[in-house]
């Protein structure tokens, strides 16, 4: 199943590039729970497929152009772990960002049913414990 999860998270990535919203949806569970960093200014969770869409759309909305490049994907069970290259430019400042943050997806029977956001990797790690079967 891990390689299988691995291709779920992949297809929602490469909907986000193309901000192609109904594919973007495809994978999620109806129940999907989403987690901002938990020290980030404006950090919220957002529920559902249309909280996924708005969680989505708020970096559309800030960035002229924003992409998120997965640097690796690690499965821990149920979950794939996946550190990325967030960069992008502000709309209203012109201004470039980069950035490294973290996803961690829960997936259960092919559908993600769970998005954290986190800075590192080490955090990521140290919120997952020890490594989980599948």
């Amino acid at each position: 199943m891990s390689r299988e999860n691995v291709e779920v998270v992949r297809a929602i990535y490469r909907a986000f590039a193309r901000r192609d919203r109904e594919a973007l949806v495809a994978d999620l569970d109806p129940s999907i729970r989403i987690y901002d960093r938990p020290f980030h200014p404006d950090a919220s969770v957002y529920e559902g497929p249309e909280g996924f869409l708005r969680f989505s759309e708020t970096d559309w909305e800030a960035f002229e152009q924003v992409v998120y490049e997965p640097q690796d994907f690690i499965v821990n069970g149920a979950y794939v772990v996946v550190p990325i290259k967030q960069s992008g430019t502000g709309k209203s400042s012109a201004l470039g960002i980069e950035e490294g943050i973290v996803n961690v997806w829960k997936l259960r029977r092919g559908k993600c049913v769970e998005l954290r956001i986190f800075s590192t990797i080490e955090e990521a790690m140290e919120a997952l414990g020890p490594p989980h079967s599948d």
